[in-house]
């Protein structure tokens, strides 16, 4: 039986949905910066697993109908390779915006006392900092969270964002997503990092019982433009007067349809992260 490594480069906005396919039916998944400031994305099968390469395969193809990304590289690994080890010495260090440092459970790092450790085992399909969403909103996470501030995470994935936030300071966390897939990956890894205590962590969306009215300093959701449009007339109610709304998940183009439903419920834009053809937006709400 021998072990292949299957890998791909891809551009950063492409990396979720094949994290997804290497997450579901390979062994492993690693990302690394590669060149052109593309993705390079590797995961495990044996090779005897055809059906689970097939599958892996259809899904790429499926996705270069939208962006082409090219082939599949297929590497053969020695009987005396460990796919376990390999995997894990492809997956290197992520820092985002001035002291974020995103690192893998297993590297050994002695951070700098300006650094703001985040410990996050990848493999996850969502969440893990590569995509330019995430990589938005952790940079308007650090910009805007105080000590001492309540904070609600939409669509919270591995939970990276909620466990940036309470990094940064933030005393409480409600981190909410419709998937279950994401509410184990959470919640594992809130448990792991020990910040189980500070976050209250439920499968849903907004309104919910725990995002009452005016308990939160600050929002963020990194869902997608339509989700922002829909959920929004909730989110206003559950902020603090002038409150901030971190909104991502939202391609550049579609910022004007969000200005406009944000607008008309005294939403203000403060600031933009743009990143590829991606675009984080912050919000400040003008109610009293």
């Amino acid at each position: 039986m021998v072990w292949q490594e299957i890998s791909i480069t891809v551009p950063f906005e492409y990396v979720e949905p094949v994290s997804y396919l290497f997450n579901r039916y390979g062994r492993g998944l690693s990302m690394e910066l590669g060149e052109d400031e593309r993705i390079l994305m590797r995961t495990y099968l044996q090779d005897t697993s055809r059906q689970r390469f097939a599958r892996i395969e259809v899904g790429i193809r499926l996705v270069n109908l939208l962006e082409p990304l090219g082939d599949l590289i297929i590497t053969d690994l020695s009987e005396d390779e460990d796919w376990r080890e390999n995997w894990k010495a492809h997956f290197n260090l992520l820092r985002v915006g001035q002291h974020l440092v995103i690192k893998p459970s297993w590297i050994d790092y002695e951070a700098s006392p300006d650094d703001l450790l985040i410990e996050l085992d990848p493999g996850m399909a969502f969440g893990t900092g590569y995509h330019p969403t995430t990589y938005g909103c952790l940079e308007a996470l650090e910009q805007e969270v105080r000590p001492g501030m309540t904070v609600l995470d939409l669509g919270t994935g591995s939970g990276i964002l909620a466990m940036t936030a309470l990094k940064l300071g933030a005393s409480r966390v409600v981190a909410l997503d419709v998937d279950p897939e994401a509410i184990r990956a959470a919640r594992q890894n809130f448990r792991r990092t020990r910040v189980q205590r500070q976050v209250s962590l439920a499968q849903g969306t907004v309104p919910h019982p725990l995002a009452g009215n005016g308990l939160f300093d600050l929002a963020v959701a990194n869902i997608s433009d339509r989700a922002i449009r829909e959920r929004a007339q909730f989110i206003i109610p559950a902020l603090a007067p002038q409150g901030l709304f971190i909104a991502s998940g939202l391609l550049a183009k579609e910022r004007e349809g969000v200005d406009d439903t944000l607008a008309e419920l005294g939403f203000a834009c403060v600031d933009t992260k743009p990143h590829e053809d991606w675009i984080t937006i912050i919000y400040r709400s003008s109610s009293a």
